[in-house]
């Protein structure tokens, strides 16, 4: 028989303590049309994971009528300053629909598609385009944090949103909250044989257990180099990966009865 269970859970990410509100970015409802691209750290982010749903901080101004034709888009990567244009090149449209936006505190969007955040030295940049057809001059309010250099924004009574406009840049940088869903450990089940490897993606300390000693944990980069070596004769074995780069890794493990088993893990 063979199988594998995944345990999940949930873990907020919010980036951004600012008190300040302004209401041009993410979804500006003074004006019918609008855009706003913003870069996150991942200095700021800190962990990896599926985005499973987004949320931003309305201070003021809860609006009763639901923002309408909303797109959010992803991406992954080593970009670390805004332009004034944005392209969709490389994003991943995440969510298509309606906000609401009438309640103070967070308002938080589901994805319709969640999106893999999955490399911990890439920075996350999220562009949100919406062409809501209507407008008031009392407009929410949402927290934002100054950073120089990291979001933009664009808006127009008719003209919508499109690869050619010019976005304005701002030190304003919207307050967000990212829900991630994290692989916390990861059970495989192979004949008579039954492993169990936490947490993944792991942060220092990866934990492998089995029903069988385990004699030797190697650690391959994805260039097939080893860089880690453990011997032991244990059921159960705790890595020390603190030293080791952020990425992707294979660990080999060797059983007593000569048996082998290869897992792959992310270092966060």
């Amino acid at each position: 028989m063979l199988g594998t269970m995944k345990i999940n859970a949930q873990q907020e990410v919010i980036i951004g303590t600012g008190t300040n509100d302004w209401y041009y970015s993410p979804i500006t409802r003074l004006f019918e049309n609008g855009a706003s691209e913003t870069i996150y750290d991942s200095s700021d982010i800190g962990i990896t994971g599926n985005i499973s749903a987004v949320g931003w901080n309305i201070t003021a101004n809860a609006y009763a009528t639901t923002t309408g034709n909303v797109s959010i888009y992803m991406k992954m990567t080593d970009q670390s300053t805004i332009a004034n244009t944005a392209s969709l090149a490389g994003y991943s449209l995440v969510y298509s629909g309606n906000v609401d936006n009438n309640v103070l505190g967070w308002q938080n969007i589901q994805l319709t598609t969640p999106f893999n955040y999955n490399d911990s030295t890439k920075n996350l940049m999220v562009l949100v385009v919406h062409t809501s057809g209507n407008y008031t001059l009392s407009p929410p309010r949402y927290s934002y944090t100054t950073a120089t250099n990291k979001a933009s924004y664009y808006s127009s009574i008719s003209n919508v949103w499109n690869e050619t406009r010019t976005m304005t840049l701002t030190p304003n940088r919207t307050n967000i909250k990212l829900y991630f869903t994290q692989n916390l450990s990861t059970v495989e089940i192979e004949g008579n044989t039954s492993l169990k490897y936490y947490p993944n993606p792991v942060k220092d300390i990866l934990t492998i257990s089995a029903n069988q000693n385990i004699t030797s944990v190697e650690v391959y980069n994805m260039m097939g180099q080893q860089i880690l070596t453990k011997k032991s004769d244990s059921k159960e074995i705790s890595l020390d990966l603190i030293n080791i780069s952020s990425g992707n890794y294979l660990v080999k493990l060797t059983y007593k009865n000569g048996s082998s088993k290869t897992i792959k893990i992310i270092k966060q």
